[in-house]
């Protein structure tokens, strides 16, 4: 692969994928959470180790550093570029917030976070232009 972009919303599958990614000198962009924010011009791209406001984000750190030998010192960077929002997360009013089942959420239901197709949309088009911009300066 020349780069894999990573858009998966499940942690451990997350941490695998940056893991191997990384073992195997693959280039890998991965995207923070987009739920619960509305304002896309808070998107940044910056080093997975120094992303903030994304607890998706922040627990797949944690477990590459934990699991995976990635850098504790917060001066040195993962070398795994990221995708995310500097926005504060707007959480659900119990209003507007659906009944769970006793189960807990499954699938695609307004059980979490709601998200924004202008943010979504994004954040995938930031992802996009780095990886056109890293496979047009490498020829």
């Amino acid at each position: 692969f020349d780069y894999v972009v990573d858009a998966i919303d499940v942690v451990r599958v997350k941490v695998a994928m940056i893991a191997f990614c990384r073992r195997a000198g693959v280039p890998v962009i991965t995207c923070g959470a987009a739920g619960g924010q509305i304002d896309p011009t808070q998107i940044r791209v910056d080093d997975l180790s120094r992303t903030i406001q994304d607890p998706l984000l922040a627990k797949v750190r944690g477990q590459l550093r934990k699991g995976h030998g990635f850098s504790r010192d917060p001066k040195k960077k993962f070398g795994v570029e990221a995708v995310f929002s500097t926005e504060p997360l707007r959480y659900p009013s119990s209003d507007v917030a659906c009944e769970v089942s006793v189960g807990g959420p499954a699938g695609l239901n307004c059980a979490g976070f709601g998200s924004v197709v202008t943010v979504t949309a994004s954040v995938g088009l930031f992802a996009a232009a780095r990886v056109l911009n890293g496979l047009a300066a490498a020829r």
